[in-house]
């Protein structure tokens, strides 16, 4: 089997599973491979010196990045296409203080087709919320589906609706949504963007992330001029966001004004994975999903708190239906 056939079959096998990244970490007698889907890293194969450098190589030849460089941080992209599959990959590699090479690969997936929740009904919640205009924020750590969500959700709109979406870089493909990539050395920051997307006049507007004052603010001001803003703010719960975003200095009055709401999700193992002997499938994952929309957003604005408590009846309502086990439940409990 060539280089190139074993790239292709290692792609091919990580959609199978869903498979969100691969990793090469690198130590001294090569490298360890693993998988990650939502917060559950596996490993997959560990590869020598020789063996394990030909892959890399193969890949970053593919992302057009330097080859003899295996310390400096380095970012790439290769749009993979056979007849058999088409994808979209993005890398990222950079050596440790032993100068050994980790590489990363993301794999931008299309918008799901379908979604399962935890509890549907806080999803329907969250789908009336886009008839109306202002911002909702999504947080969760990384690998929680936030973006997906947020992509899930705009493209229920883009048929009658203009999207434009603001990311570092894009993380889905989406041809039928107006997607700008933050770039520096072209002076095309997230405020730069943000300025310009206003006079492009999207009628739903998808920050990639919040993440500092000025983007907060920029957000809030897309929010009150009549457009829908979604994006992602870094938070432990749904109510963490509004502490969150007092810290970056918005005032309780713009809060009241432009939230609509607040959002905590992760992704959760269902319970059947555990006895499923298909390795290549590795189990079926639902979102558990915390809304905090209406009086109880604004109570939390009025005095910020962090709470769980929806997040953990509905957890506990699927460890008592044997939607998930109870090993999940304590995993996951406190968000």
């Amino acid at each position: 089997m060539t280089i190139a056939d074993e790239v292709i079959q290692l792609l091919q096998q990580a959609v199978r599973r869903g498979d969100q990244d691969i990793f090469f970490q690198g130590q001294a007698s090569g490298w360890l491979v693993f998988g990650r889907r939502g917060s559950e890293r596996y490993f997959i194969a560990d590869l020598d010196l020789t063996h394990g450098r030909a892959i890399i190589n193969y890949f970053k030849y593919q992302a057009q990045m330097d080859l003899s460089e295996q310390w400096r941080p380095q970012i790439g992209a290769w749009h993979y296409q056979t007849t058999q599959l088409e994808l979209d990959l993005r890398l990222t590699s950079v050596g440790d203080f032993h100068h050994q090479e980790t590489l990363v690969i993301r794999l931008l997936t299309e918008i799901p087709k379908t979604y399962r929740f935890i509890n549907a009904a806080r999803y329907t919640s969250l789908t009336k919320l886009l008839n109306r205009r202002g911002l909702i924020l999504f947080s969760g750590p990384t690998g929680s589906g936030k973006t997906t969500l947020m992509y899930y959700l705009a493209q229920k709109l883009a048929a009658s609706q203009t999207i434009l979406t603001i990311e570092d870089p894009p993380e889905m493909v989406a041809p039928e949504f107006i997607q700008l990539q933050v770039n520096s050395q072209a002076l095309m920051s997230y405020q730069a963007l943000l300025q310009i997307s206003l006079r492009l006049r999207p009628d739903v507007l998808i920050i990639g992330e919040i993440r500092d004052e000025l983007s907060a603010q920029m957000a809030a001001q897309a929010a009150l001029s009549g457009h829908l803003v979604l994006a992602t703010v870094h938070a432990r719960t749904s109510g963490g966001v509004i502490q969150r975003l007092q810290e970056l200095q918005l005032s309780v009055t713009t809060l009241k004004t432009c939230l609509t709401a607040c959002c905590y999700q992760r992704l959760i193992p269902l319970n059947f994975q555990q006895q499923s002997d298909d390795q290549d499938r590795q189990g079926e994952l639902a979102l558990n999903l915390d809304l905090l929309c209406g009086d109880p957003l604004l109570a939390t604005i009025i005095q910020p708190q962090q709470t769980l408590q929806n997040w953990q009846a509905d957890l506990q309502a699927a460890r008592k239906d044997g939607l998930i086990s109870a090993e999940t439940f304590q995993k996951f409990q406190y968000g």
